[in-house]
């Protein structure tokens, strides 16, 4: 899906809905807060999590559906540590998802904070051929700091998705070349645009902005 076929789509439903005009910027500002509640959804909201059950109904890694809609924003990344283990996060880092060591992939660990001393101090499980990794405000600490590298997996911000136009006798008309696609694929940009309409104040089920996407498709409308 476009995002072209996202705006007609958003336009087409608050025309039926009694919602009036909905202006290109008004769309790529509510649009990309309705990806950002999308996203967030995925990787797992704080808010649903139950007192001694600290996982929410949904989130990255419970299983292969919830991965897959992720993966359009799941990149690999090649970090640099220096000589204290510190390596700081890529530009567009959201999440980590895997750490391996660099030329072998073994897996390298996560470890909170107050864990720190067990795992640095183990004689069983030494961090000198077990690895292990902590995240700071600003990065990852590594433990043994001689690592030098690691490989990321990590989950990053969607690019913003905009609708470009140009302006001819004061109309605005979509412009491909000036638009920023989504990565997403149709089934979650449905599920975005249902939640940008929440944001615009029309209020449907998921199962009815879907019957209007068929409506669009099928009759042209």
């Amino acid at each position: 899906m476009t995002v072209n076929d996202s705006y007609e789509l958003i336009q087409y439903i608050c025309d039926k809905n009694q919602q009036g005009y909905i202006s290109p910027d008004q769309f790529n500002l509510t649009i990309n807060q309705a990806q950002d509640s999308y996203q967030a959804y995925l990787l797992g909201n704080f808010q649903q999590y139950s007192p001694g059950r600290p996982i929410a109904r949904v989130e990255l890694g419970q299983n292969q559906v919830v991965r897959q809609r992720l993966t359009p924003t799941i990149y690999n990344y090649n970090l640099r540590v220096d000589s204290s283990g510190f390596s700081p996060y890529p530009g567009d880092y959201l999440q980590a998802d895997a750490m391996w060591t660099y030329y072998n992939t073994n897996r390298i660990r996560y470890v909170q904070q107050d864990a720190l001393y067990s795992f640095a101090n183990s004689v069983i499980d030494p961090v000198a051929t077990n690895p292990i990794y902590l995240i700071e405000d600003l990065g990852f600490r590594f433990y043994p700091a001689s690592i030098n590298s690691a490989k990321l997996s990590y989950v990053r911000n969607a690019p913003d998705i905009v609708w470009g136009y140009d302006l001819v006798n004061d109309v605005p008309i979509y412009n491909e070349t000036k638009s920023i696609q989504p990565v997403w694929d149709d089934a979650s940009m449905l599920d975005i645009i249902f939640r940008a309409l929440k944001i615009i104040g029309v209020n449907l089920q998921l199962a009815a902005v879907i019957q209007y996407s068929n409506d669009i498709k099928n009759n042209g409308q």
